[in-house]
């Protein structure tokens, strides 16, 4: 909306801000709705880059193409896990950078206030690139024991 028509808009009594205003939202709920948009637009790109259809992504994340349309059109429902999902599957260094970018991040926090997640991680084999085929069945089986579908029978 141009200038002009923010006046026009406010003269005939209109209140005129920004969709957090409108929906009261907090900085950081803005910031996540962005950014969920903004992974939307990166899936589609890097898998345009990556020579891959609707289709090849949804295979390689276990899903089906139409879910992959909806992530690429970002649909609110979509998941943080499923739009991250989607773009390790279409750029293999993603983990990595992500991985960096963590440890960027991680560098001006005090060692002290780190102290309590390494003491709950030593000794725990790290999560990416090991193998979970005997663990996965072990946490499927527990999970189902304490899981109940919806009704719906939405996924």
């Amino acid at each position: 909306m141009n200038k002009a028509q923010r006046e026009r808009f406010q003269r005939a009594g209109w209140k005129v801000g920004t969709v957090g205003e409108f929906f009261e939202l907090t900085p950081a709920e803005e910031d996540l709705i962005e950014t969920k948009l903004r992974l939307g637009g990166l899936v589609r790109a890097l898998r345009k880059r990556s020579h891959l259809s609707q289709a090849d992504l949804a295979r390689r994340i276990g899903s089906s193409q139409p879910r992959v349309a909806k992530i690429e059109s970002h649909d609110p429902e979509v998941s943080l896990d499923l739009q991250m999902k989607a773009i390790f599957a279409s750029r293999p260094s993603a983990s990595r950078e992500l991985a960096a970018l963590i440890r960027k991040w991680e560098s001006p926090i005090s060692a002290g206030s780190l102290a309590p997640t390494r003491r709950l991680l030593k000794g725990r084999p790290p999560l990416l690139g090991r193998s979970t085929k005997a663990t996965k069945s072990k946490g499927l089986a527990a999970n189902r024991q304490n899981y109940k579908m919806p009704s719906s029978g939405a996924a």
